[in-house]
Parts: C-alpha cells; structure tokens; sequence
C-alpha cells in the first residue's frame, strides 16, 4: 500500500518505450498465455502460504551465526596457528551468512513488517560485513530490475577487474583501459583477488561508508564501526597477541577476505555465464528471471545451506519477497509449470555451476587477451 502510495505522489509522464511484441500480459498469442498462467500460478502459492514469513525459521538462522561466531572466539583462544586459521575461516562464514540473511531483510521476506526487515538487515550487514543495508538495497534492486542486461545490471558493470562477457569492455558507460595479462587470468584471479581483496576493500573503506556519510545514518555507521572494532578487540583478547594492529589485519580483513570469497563466488554462479541483454531489448519479469537466471541443485540441503537458497536463483528472482526456506519446494512446483508453458527452466548442478561460471571467465579472458594482441 505504502509503495502505490509513493508512486502516486511522484510526477507522471507517458511511456518512452512500448512493450515489444509478444510480451503483453492482454496478448492473445502464447506468451500472454503464458503470463496469465503465471499470475494464477502466483496466486496459488500465496494462498497456501508460501509468501508467510516463519519466525522459528529466523530464529534458527541467527542462531546458527551466533554458534558460528562463538566457535571462531573458541578456536580463536587455543591460540595454535592452525587453530587461529580455523577461527578466522569460521568469522569469514559467519560473515559470509550474515550476508544471506540480511539480504532478505532488504527484500523484505524476513517478516510481515518491511521496517523491521531492514533494520534486522543493517545489524547483519553492519556488524557481519562492515557494510550498508542501503547501499547493497539500492545496487542490488538494480539487479534485480533488469537481471544480465547490459548498463543496468550492476553486477555486470565489474571492468576492468573482471569482464563476464565478450562485449563487456567495448559496452562499459566508462572509457576502460585494460590489462590483457590481467583479463587473461581473470578465471584465477576472481576468487582470491578479486572478490576478496579489491572488492572487499573499495566496499567496506569507501563505497558504503561514503554512503552512509551522505545518508546521515548514524545507527548504521555504529554498526559498521562495532564491525571494525569490536570484532578485533574480541580476536585480540581470545588470542592474547599484544598488537591491536595486527588482530585488526588478521583477525578483521582475514575474516573479510573469507566472506568476500564466499559470498562473491557464490552469488556469480546463477547468472554470470547466462547470456546477457542488449540495452534496447525490454524484457518481461519472467523471462529475464527464467532465461537469464539458472537454479543449482535445488533438492540439495547442503547446496540449500551453502548458498543461502540463492541457488533458488529463478524462483527468487520471480517472487523476491518469498522467504527463501520455501523456494526449493516452489523449484518443484515451477517445474511443472514451466513444461506446461514452454518456459525452459534451467537446473544445474552445484559442481556444473562452477564449472560454468569459472569457463565463462575463461572464456571471455582469452577474448580480449587475442584482442589486445591483434590491436
């Protein structure tokens, strides 16, 4: 209600853009069919409550990130090397988790109440990743709008640290200058560089904490700041080490670099190696969610509980407010649907998943490497 509310208050104009053939909802061809079905398909999943938050469920989910962070503190003061290893990669995972679930704090599938959502998401985000709920919100639902589409999907605005395809460069709203050697090693690099230095470093030093600056947001910035500092007093004191310099090295970005790997890693295996869209294709909300977005596994608990359900990754795309414990029993459902509809609804494996996506980047790689040597 709050959102129709919104948008009636905002200035109005006629369309720029018409609906391209065969994608309107009143059409009487397959599609509009289609579309139709769609809707009674939505509304049978609503009335058996698949849109119904589960507190128990939440309940268990923060528990299982407070067990994860008290065994990092108790692996943290047998104070052994490999003991400390093992703390930091558990402080990584449990940052890694606090990202999945404050991400449906931001969509809202945590409870009946948007507000409460999001402010459970900025104690996540804060403390777990050092990050702003509102700034993942306002790049993701970019993603969300125009999944793989060119100049608008931000996870595919990456040059020149990494380009998920052959045309990424050459289609970049910024004039990239980029490193063959580089590009050419991007399938090796994404991981550890990538994902856990460079991108966990201009998030949580500059993008987020700039936002939170212009935003006056008090009560997320002393979230982030208990993210840097409490967790480093509490690595510092479970080891006995005397420098606070070196807790926050270890104990902190260790853990940061964790979570950026797992995190970043698993959120490009739904959708990076799919084919992506052209600026001047418009899309409806299905077929950017089934044609551009594969599901992983999805009758798999431990691919379930390693990716968050985001392997889930069409289901969630199509109903991004359904609490997403329910989307594997709905990748069943849709299944079938799919069948009957002439949708082709991609599952892959867990595995294929990796091999795809890392391929892809290869792939890509080698393309503007031969590029380069050709110019």
């Amino acid at each position: 209600k709050k959102a129709h509310l919104v948008l009636k208050s905002l200035p109005s104009r006629a369309p720029t853009l018409s609906v391209q053939p065969g994608q309107s909802l009143t059409e009487d061809s397959k599609e509009g069919k289609m579309l139709r079905n769609f809707i009674k398909f939505e509304q049978s999943l609503k009335d058996e409550g698949f849109f119904e938050p589960s507190y128990l469920n939440n309940l268990f989910r923060i528990s299982e990130l407070a067990l994860i962070f008290a065994l990092g503190v108790y692996f943290f003061s047998l104070r052994t090397p490999f003991s400390i290893l093992i703390g930091v990669m558990l402080h990584g995972l449990f940052g890694g988790r606090c990202g999945w679930l404050q991400h449906e704090g931001g969509h809202g599938s945590l409870t009946t109440s948007i507000s409460a959502g999001k402010r459970i998401q900025k104690v996540l985000i804060g403390f777990g990743l050092g990050t702003s709920g509102a700034m993942w919100n306002a790049m993701h639902n970019k993603h969300h709008a125009a999944t793989q589409k060119v100049n608008h999907d931000l996870d595919l605005d990456t040059t020149p640290l990494v380009a998920f395809f052959d045309t990424a460069i050459e289609k970049s709203k910024f004039s990239v200058k980029y490193s063959k050697i580089w590009t050419r090693l991007q399938a090796y690099t994404f991981l550890p560089f990538t994902s856990g230095v460079f991108v966990m470093l201009f998030w949580l030093m500059f993008l987020h904490p700039r936002k939170v600056i212009r935003d006056g947001d008090v009560e997320q910035g002393i979230y982030i700041l208990s993210s840097h500092v409490l967790r480093t007093i509490i690595f510092q004191w479970a080891t006995g080490w005397q420098s606070a310099w070196y807790s926050y090295l270890v104990g902190y970005w260790g853990a940061m670099w964790v979570s950026g790997v797992y995190l970043f890693g698993h959120f490009s295996l739904s959708h990076t190696h799919m084919d992506v869209v052209s600026e001047d294709v418009h899309k409806n909300w299905i077929r950017y969610a089934v044609d551009h977005t594969v599901d992983i596994s999805t009758d798999s608990p431990f691919v379930n509980w390693i990716m968050g359900y985001l392997n889930c990754q069409v289901i969630h795309h199509l109903w991004p407010q359904m609490p997403q414990f329910r989307q594997p029993e709905v990748s069943r459902r849709f299944k079938q649907f799919s069948a009957e509809n002439g949708l082709d609804y991609h599952i892959i494996t867990y595995g294929e998943a990796w091999a795809r996506m890392l391929g892809n980047l290869d792939t890509v790689g080698k393309h503007y490497y031969n590029l380069k040597k050709q110019q």
